[in-house]
This record gives structure tokens, C-alpha cells and sequence, in this order.
């Protein structure tokens, strides 16, 4: 790191500090897949693609139901003029405790990080027992997920994020986080995901599902992302973007 005088008045430096140990801890820990941590780069692009600077106050909101150590949630912060309210969800017990003090360390002391698997237990509901929906939601959920309906009845989700697209299959849990995603969207929401290339092609449940989200225009656009990208893993991932304002109108 680079601590010289040369850097410009005002540049957070404990904040690039704290990203760099984040960044080596993941690699050294061999956190699988990235649900650790998501490269600086990548998430300042979803940053900026879901339009985050247009957050106009600092009640806006933004959640990531997979938040990792929140370096995403943050990168979407850093880009709000205003500031903004950020809620977050992560499994692990220490993951979750270092989400914590990354939000303490960049003076977001208010941030809401919650600890259980999200698709089972999600932590962020109304009083009327549906899911909250927020102004922005990001996501770099674990890749093809085997488990991830353990501790629900897939078939009859009470918080209704199945009934418009469909069950994901058992042993893959990409399309299941991407469906909570959508569900946790106000109807204004914009959102961004990272997947395995995979979900753009893969046949059977997923084709039908893939189908019916793409005829709902919520998917703006599809960035391809290069192989050897996220840390252990080499395979080549993609950011779905989702918008829906306006999406009934989407050609």
C-alpha cells in the first residue's frame, strides 16, 4: 500500500488498507468462490451499473443477502452522494463479524448485518410476514450451491419467491438466490448479481425459469466476466442486471 503524501486529502486510507487485508485473507483462507470476497473492480462496476449515485438521500436502501466480509456494500455506498442505509445478510458466524467491523472501520456504525442462511431464514421482513424490498439489492451468492434448500419447503416458500418463475432444481442454487434477489426489489428496485455462466445456458428447470424471467423484462443487461476472476475458482462468471422499473415495457 501506498502511504505516501502523495495521495490526495480526504482518500481513506484505513479503508484501502482494511480491502487489501480482506483481499489476502481471502486467498490465504481459501474462502471458496468468492462468497468471501468480491474483487474491488467488479464490484465498483455494479456500483455504478445499478445507478447508485442517483441514490437522492441517505434513507435510499441497499441489502446483499450474501454479504460476505461487505466489500460490495460498501463499493455501493462509496458511490451515493448522500449516503445511504445499508441492510445485509451472511451465514458464517466470523464472515459476518468482519462485515461488522469493515461497516465500523468506513463509518457506517448503523448498518444492519445479520447472521443465518438467507434463503432459509431471511432476516428482513415486514410485519406482514413478506419480504422487505429495498431501493438497491447486489449479490455474489456462493456458485451452484447444492444445499440451498435445506431448512424450507421449496414447494410452498412462504414468502412467495418461487410462484412467478419456478423451483430451482435441488442440487443447484444459482437461480434460487437470483429469485430472492428479485423478490427483495421495490417495484422501482434496481439490482445486480454475480452467477456462473451457467445460468445463461443450463437446460431443464433452469431453461424454463431463465424463460419467464427474461419474458418479465427485469434483465437489462448481462456483463460477461472473464475466467480466473473470483478466488478459488477459475470459472468465467457473469453480472445480471435487473431493473424493474418499467420492466412490464421491456422489449
Amino acid at each position: 500500500l501506498d502511504f505516501s503524501k502523495n495521495r490526495a486529502e480526504g482518500d481513506d486510507i484505513i479503508g484501502d488498507a482494511y480491502e487489501y487485508l480482506m483481499r489476502n485473507f481471502a486467498t490465504q483462507s481459501g474462502k471458496s468462490k468468492g462468497q468471501f470476497y468480491t474483487p474491488s473492480e467488479v464490484s465498483q462496476i455494479i456500483a455504478k451499473i445499478i445507478g447508485a449515485k442517483n441514490a437522492k438521500r441517505k434513507d435510499w436502501t441497499v441489502y446483499d443477502p450474501t454479504a460476505g466480509s461487505g466489500s460490495l456494500l460498501l463499493k455501493v455506498a462509496n458511490e451515493t452522494p448522500n449516503g445511504i442505509t445499508i441492510y445485509g445478510q451472511e451465514n458464517d458466524v466470523a464472515t459476518r463479524a468482519m462485515a461488522m467491523m469493515n461497516m465500523w472501520i468506513h463509518n457506517y456504525v448503523l448498518a444492519e448485518i445479520e447472521r443465518e442462511n438467507t434463503i432459509a431464514s431471511p432476516k428482513f421482513i415486514n410485519k406482514d410476514g413478506t419480504l422487505k424490498e429495498f431501493d438497491f439489492v447486489v449479490s455474489n451468492p456462493p456458485f451452484s450451491f447444492k444445499s440451498w434448500d435445506t431448512g424450507i419447503d421449496s414447494d410452498n416458500d412462504k414468502f412467495g419467491r418461487f410462484d412467478d418463475y419456478g423451483i430451482p432444481p435441488k442440487k443447484n442454487g444459482d437461480f434460487a438466490f437470483l429469485l430472492h434477489l428479485i423478490k427483495s426489489l421495490k417495484n422501482t428496485g434496481k439490482g445486480a448479481i454475480i452467477l456462473p455462466h451457467g445460468v445463461l445456458f443450463r437446460g431443464n428447470t433452469e431453461a424454463e425459469i431463465r424463460k419467464k424471467i427474461i419474458k418479465s423484462g427485469i434483465i437489462k443487461a448481462i456483463i460477461g466476466l472473464p475466467s480466473n476472476l473470483f478466488f478459488g475458482t477459475g470459472i468465467p462468471a457473469c453480472i445480471l442486471l435487473l431493473d424493474k422499473e418499467n420492466a412490464q415495457s421491456r422489449k
